[in-house]
């Protein structure tokens, strides 16, 4: 009897540890907080619907759909959360298939399928560009467990900070260009 109390005492403990952690939070920060160890545990936690339109900053659009809405495609979240380069696309088609799909979890060649769903040209270097998201702390590779960060999920959501946006030509200085006489 007394080995069946000590994992209940164990249990309430441990619930009692996490409470004391998230208390200082708000309850955005702890719905990310929670879902992010869930995920590094290997397990999935999805917010409820009803939460999810509080887990998202009103000027951002949530890629999620709530009751009676359209999901959004791949090509509507590239171009909403402005990804331009090969890499920031590898971030967001993570985040699109944990957000939208349902699916936190993946291996590195899961993430190519999703430039010809998305209508993009398939990178020329897929591996060096997914090393370079890992790098950038966007994913974590773990084989079949590989998952996109939170650093990565802040990104996205910030739409990479603006530094996804086109660039113009570069414009050198066409006066070294000319030959002199």
């Amino acid at each position: 009897m007394a080995t069946s109390k000590q994992p209940q005492k164990t249990l309430v403990e441990a619930v009692q540890a996490v409470y004391e952690a998230l208390e200082p939070f708000d309850d955005t920060s702890r719905q990310r907080i929670l879902i992010s160890a869930t995920s590094l545990l290997g397990g999935h936690l999805t917010p409820p619907v009803a939460a999810v339109p509080q887990a998202v900053p009103q000027q951002s659009k949530a890629p999620q759909p709530v009751a009676g809405e359209r999901p959004l495609s791949p090509i509507e979240l590239i171009q909403s959360k402005g990804a331009v380069t090969n890499v920031q696309k590898l971030a967001v088609f993570a985040y699109y298939r944990e957000r939208v799909e349902g699916s936190s979890r993946f291996a590195k060649e899961d993430l190519l399928p999703y430039f010809a769903k998305a209508k993009q040209p398939p990178p020329g270097n897929y591996d060096r560009d997914f090393r370079q998201a890992v790098t950038a702390g966007w994913i974590y590779e773990d084989g079949a467990d590989s998952y996109l960060t939170s650093k990565g999920l802040e990104a996205v959501e910030a739409g990479f900070g603006g530094k996804g946006q086109k660039r113009g030509p570069k414009r050198g200085n066409r006066a070294k260009n000319k030959k002199t006489r």
